[in-house]
């Protein structure tokens, strides 16, 4: 969390880059996507805010009984920088308190938003295709990533979800090729499965990855070891882990090889 101090520009001393202030924002319209993805719009202080583009991630607080504040790692759906509006979709997929909040929440009601978002994923331009493994946490960033892709470029994409209802269309200038999978013994594994029996395709492309931390890394292992794919044309990163709350949004696997 940003504390007053953290707040500024450039760096601090030591090296560590400060933190830019909250953004406080107002919601203005919400919807429901599907029965466990509800779809914020929200206004406010986001005069150059960086976005971070498709797929990027950032802090979101939320207030919660009393003075309490709760931080949770959230995907930009979408920055509208002209129009000043930021959409977010909350997944609703559990019993935290921003799960809570966002199956209530109402146009007016106010949070704030770390002062910039991280970078999010764009593939090589050498790529002709994009392999994606998620879970319905991940759909957000997915759907982000490919509304971004180029007309000449192939995507097929694995989602795990709970419930079949949670199923979405995509909207894409490339050749998307979807695969819905639906939730069977530990999350995950469905995707795992998968994982393991798809074949790339021919030429250069790219595998990204984003779902519950132990399937991220052994989908990682698989992708890295059996199918050989270069670690720079890897991209992984773990969206919760079970029984963990608020795990880290740092966990890209690579320190398991």
């Amino acid at each position: 969390m940003n504390t007053p101090s953290e707040r500024g520009s450039g760096r601090r001393a030591g090296g560590r880059r400060a933190r830019a202030p909250r953004r406080s924002v107002e919601v203005t319209s919400v919807r429901e996507v599907t029965p466990h993805l509800v779809r914020v719009v929200a206004s406010g202080e986001l005069e150059g805010w960086n976005g971070g583009g498709p797929g990027a991630h950032f802090k979101v607080f939320i207030p919660v009984a009393g003075d309490e504040v709760v931080m949770r790692t959230y995907t930009v759906r979408d920055f509208d920088r002209e129009a000043g509006l930021l959409t977010i979709d909350f997944g609703l997929h559990a019993d935290g308190p921003v799960t809570a909040w966002a199956r209530t929440a109402a146009v007016g009601d106010r949070f704030a938003v770390a002062g910039e978002a991280r970078p999010g994923y764009v593939p090589d331009a050498v790529a002709r295709w994009c392999l994606f493994f998620a879970d319905h946490c991940a759909l957000p960033a997915v759907a982000s990533v490919l509304e971004a892709l180029p007309a000449d470029m192939r995507a097929i994409v694995f989602v795990e979800v709970t419930d079949p209802a949670d199923e979405t269309e995509f909207s894409s200038a490339a050749e998307v090729r979807t695969t819905w999978l639906a939730e069977s013994g530990p999350p995950c594994a469905a995707l795992l499965a998968a994982a393991r029996s798809v074949v790339l395709p021919e030429g250069p492309g790219e595998v990204w990855i984003g779902c519950e931390a132990g399937a991220m890394r052994g989908i990682r292992r698989h992708v890295l070891g059996e199918l050989g794919v270069p670690r720079e044309a890897l991209h992984s990163r773990a969206y919760w882990k079970e029984s963990v709350p608020n795990h880290s949004d740092h966990d890209t696997g690579s320190d398991d090889g």
